[in-house]
């Protein structure tokens, strides 16, 4: 009984129906393997500009960093600069401190020193020629450094400090 049932719901196949199914089922699988296609290119497609997006954007936070980086160089170098002329300037203070004390203290200054080791000079009789050189040498050396101190004494350096960014 149930074959009977089998045979009455199925529909009869004949040649021309056979023939249409499969045409049916060509069309369907030419139409998935269009649309099989379609996908494969829509997924490289896709794969290929993610990765351009990931290059660029690499590349531009690359740059973004490396003038942040620059950037940063650049502010602690002023810094370090500024530091720098600070303590020059404290260090130049110290020593014109300790200077005034020790010129107080220890009598005449330098250039009157300088001045006194020069008239005794002036009194030496040189006994031989290379001696009178000598001393002319060592007088020019000793007004050159009466000189040099003196222009030290008159330059106040006071540095100018980096502005901050």
């Amino acid at each position: 009984m149930e074959n009977e049932k089998a045979k009455d719901e199925a529909p009869e196949q004949t040649p021309e129906s056979i023939a249409s199914e499969l045409e049916t089922i060509r069309a369907s699988l030419r139409k998935r393997e269009s649309d099989t296609t379609t996908l494969k290119i829509l997924f490289y497609t896709g794969l290929a500009v993610l990765l351009f997006g990931f290059f660029y954007t690499n590349q531009t936070l690359q740059r973004a960093q490396h003038r942040n980086l620059e950037s940063h160089v650049t502010l602690l170098q002023s810094q370090v600069s500024h530091t720098l002329l600070m303590l020059e300037k404290k260090l130049h203070e110290e020593i014109l401190k300790l200077d005034e004390k020790l010129s107080r203290t220890s009598g005449p200054s330098l250039n009157e020193k300088i001045q006194d080791m020069n008239q005794a000079l002036d009194q030496l009789d040189p006994q031989s020629t290379t001696m009178g050189i000598l001393i002319e040498k060592v007088q020019r050396s000793s007004n050159e450094l009466s000189n040099m101190v003196e222009a030290e004494n008159q330059i106040n350096i006071i540095p100018t400090p980096w502005p901050q960014n």
